[in-house]
């Protein structure tokens, strides 16, 4: 296999827009995932470098949406970090793409999943053939549906009709099988697929697809999508920065100052050719 082709940034690529900014000025749209979350926290620690900075979109003149990266915001605040490193990006770019993770479930039987599901009073679970379940979803006159391990589809419903209470209903539905057992994201609703990944897969949530408004929304009302939903697609996404973490603690710097060491620190890669660009799409295997 032909290794992937590496360029250097040039005056037409977007170089990324990293900035230090204070660790409380950053606004979630969905909740942290703790499976993740936990080990995420010991790696940063041991690494002592920050790897890959959140994504985040201007909410306001002083707040930042993170659009990707909850988890390493949870981490960094835990560990007692008042600075974070992100990288700034705009819907309005055409630079960022809003897609959709769905939920695979293993760890659990089929039944217990679909009877937890079964337990929420208000949620109305019906059998459905994959087809229609697609439809519904993608008509919005369901919240989600499930494809389990015989390839039945059931949709799922609940009295919502606003952003607040759909959210809610959905984060009802994640919270029966989160802490129960494995949840890991995917692409696809064909459980033969899933299994390729994850061969002791019981079931597959499907969530809708959202706007980019929902999410801006979502997080300025202070509204929490479940864990592992919203898909943000980055061009020109900066990664394996390795940037020390020492510099997002307390040091007596100002911000601005911390920010001019950031320029700098980029500056010095870049000149040193130790900055490459992808412009297809590539696998990592250390993450």
């Amino acid at each position: 296999m032909q290794n992937a082709i590496q360029e250097e940034p040039t005056a037409h690529d977007i170089i990324p827009d990293l900035r230090i900014v204070p660790t409380g000025s950053l606004v979630p749209h969905e909740e942290h995932d703790p499976q993740r979350a936990a080990p995420l926290i010991e790696r940063i620690r041991a690494a002592g470098t920050w790897l890959n900075p959140p994504v985040v979109a201007p909410l306001d003149a002083e707040r930042y949406v993170i659009l990707d990266g909850a988890n390493r915001h949870y981490a960094l605040q835990a560990l007692g970090y008042p600075y974070i490193l992100v990288q700034v990006v705009s819907y309005e770019s055409g630079a960022v793409e809003l897609q959709t993770w769905h939920h695979v479930i293993s760890g659990i039987s089929w039944f217990e999943f679909l009877r937890n599901l079964r337990a929420i009073r208000t949620f109305q679970i019906e059998s459905s053939d994959l087809l229609s379940a697609r439809d519904a979803l993608a008509r919005r006159e369901v919240l989600a549906y499930t494809v389990l391990s015989d390839n039945r589809a059931y949709t799922l419903n609940a009295e919502a009709h606003t952003l607040a209470a759909r959210t809610a209903a959905l984060r009802e539905m994640v919270n029966t099988y989160k802490a129960r057992g494995a949840l890991n994201r995917i692409n696809t609703d064909s459980i033969s697929i899933a299994r390729r990944l994850y061969p002791e897969a019981v079931a597959i949530v499907v969530f809708p697809r959202y706007h980019p408004a929902e999410i801006m929304a979502a997080a300025r009302e202070g509204v929490r999508l479940p864990p592992g939903i919203s898909r943000h697609i980055i061009r020109g996404r900066a990664m394996r920065l390795n940037y020390p973490l020492s510099a997002l603690a307390e040091t007596g710097e100002t911000l601005a100052e911390k920010n001019e060491a950031l320029r700098r620190w980029v500056q010095q890669r870049i000149a040193e050719r130790r900055v490459r660009y992808y412009p297809e799409p590539t696998y990592l295997f250390d993450e």
